[in-house]
């Protein structure tokens, strides 16, 4: 494996419009055949020009310059910024650094320690459901089932009872926006006035959305309910102007961890155990592991670090299916890059899914192995080049909410675990949709043996 400090791969610009029809039908495809055909460093000039990177190096410098010579004003953030707001993952600047110094202490890892009870049971009743689906043998969707489970955590997190009252219409909220969020942004198209289905249908959402925390916000204004991150919001203040967060402010960032949260956890959730129903052995371990730390009890969060091989079978599992596949950065002038000069305005793109099998990084990249992971093992293929894995991001953006998701993602599968054996649908056909994550395309069918 390569480190840090390797020399950067020298630029190829690729042909005028180069398969550019395989962006709309698959663009995670697209990208590996720019890779495979020109290398790690490649200028495309199409639709829409950018720099393709699949480098630790020059991922490192991208990320790590964040604020100082690149930013999100892309056109793919551009349109986020059309569902989302101004919230955490799409702010830039000023606006951005009051954000993220006021909402960082909310999710320091001793402090989401209270929301794992919320994890722990919603998962309960979620298992409880599916004994339904045990008993008589039936194939369900586990896609949507992940989805609802992981939806009603980040709702209840953030809004407690509020999540219950509203929950169908935040589902239907969720869904238009993920849609939005993962059309290609082709120019006049993407404008959010745009006379399109699409757009309409965001609109109408986004108008209701913003009616509905509006009124929750004035619900709380007096008669504070405290426990969740609403009420942690409402009662934030600027260290040195003493100001709170505005109404818009709030309903932004709720917005962009309601959704954004939810999607990113379910998907990695599925693609872990679609991965341990086709690795037996690692399967047996990491049940092993389990049964040894809780004894067959329900997970006590004073125990979750002990478990140390379900955290590297996540850690795999997000190596091979990165939930957010897709990151890119815009050049805030003109700026040096691999020995290149890149033009202010530039778009720079990353491919999680291409880097993460990157061979000069990973040996036997499409094997499921999460030892890869193991912080004790020594050798020649120990240890992993920072960022050459970049489920979170890293540099100034990396995830506010990793913390949180890595303590819902254990709560959530260790809980499955101990009851259930996943078992894939045997007429299922493997294929897979790549949208703003990539999942199995239309969902994973799968089958529940009790353990």
């Amino acid at each position: 494996m390569t480190t840090d400090s390797e020399d950067p791969p020298k630029l190829c610009t690729a042909p005028l419009f180069y398969r550019q029809w395989e962006v709309i039908r698959d663009p995670s495809r697209f990208i590996n055949s720019l890779i495979k055909e020109f290398g790690d460093f490649i200028y495309y000039r199409g639709v829409i020009n950018f720099y393709l990177i699949n480098n630790a190096s020059l991922i490192k410098k991208v990320l790590n310059e964040t604020h100082r010579n690149f930013d999100k004003n892309t056109v793919i953030y551009n349109r986020f910024r059309n569902a989302f707001g101004n919230g955490l993952v799409t702010a830039e600047g000023s606006h951005w650094r009051r954000q993220r110094k006021l909402i960082q202490p909310s999710f320091r890892p001793k402090l989401i320690e209270g929301f794992s009870q919320i994890m722990l049971s919603s998962s309960n009743r979620t298992i409880d459901r599916w004994g339904k689906f045990c008993e008589s043998k039936t194939t369900f969707n586990l896609t949507e089932e992940m989805n609802m489970l992981t939806l009603e955590i980040a709702g209840k997190s953030l809004l407690s009872d509020g999540f219950t009252r509203a929950a169908k219409d935040i589902i239907r909220w969720t869904h238009v926006i993920n849609k939005y969020s993962a059309g290609i942004p082709f120019p006049i198209i993407s404008k959010k006035w745009f006379p399109s289905p699409l757009n309409f249908k965001l609109r109408l959402a986004l108008k209701e959305y913003r009616s509905f925390i509006s009124k929750t916000i004035e619900a709380r204004k007096g008669n504070d309910q405290g426990g969740d991150l609403l009420s942690v919001f409402l009662s934030m203040r600027d260290e040195e102007t003493g100001q709170r967060m505005e109404e818009d402010e709030i309903a932004d960032e709720v917005l962009g961890v309601i959704v954004g949260g939810q999607e990113t956890s379910a998907t990695a959730l599925i693609w872990t155990l679609y991965e341990l129903s086709l690795n037996a052995e690692v399967e047996e371990k990491l049940l092993n592991e389990i049964m040894d730390v809780t004894s067959g009890a329900q997970i006590d969060f004073s125990k979750i670090g002990e478990l140390k091989y379900l955290k590297m079978v996540i850690q795999e599992s997000m190596r091979l299916h990165p939930p957010f596949w897709f990151e890119n950065r815009n050049a805030m002038h003109d700026v040096e890059l691999g020995g290149v000069r890149i033009k202010k305005g530039s778009m720079i793109a990353i491919s999680r899914y291409a880097l993460h099998r990157n061979t000069d990084y990973w040996d036997d990249p499409e094997t499921f192995d999460p030892n890869r992971f193991n912080e004790e093992s020594s050798g020649e293929n120990s240890g992993v080049n920072s960022f050459a894995y970049q489920p979170f991001s890293s540099g100034p953006r990396v995830c506010i909410g990793r913390h949180f998701a890595m303590m819902e993602m254990m709560i959530i599968l260790c809980s499955m675990m101990q009851r259930y054996k996943f078992r894939v649908d045997p007429h299922y056909k493997h294929k897979v949709a790549t949208n703003l994550t990539m999942e199995p395309k239309g969902g994973l069918p799968v089958i529940l043996e009790r353990r």
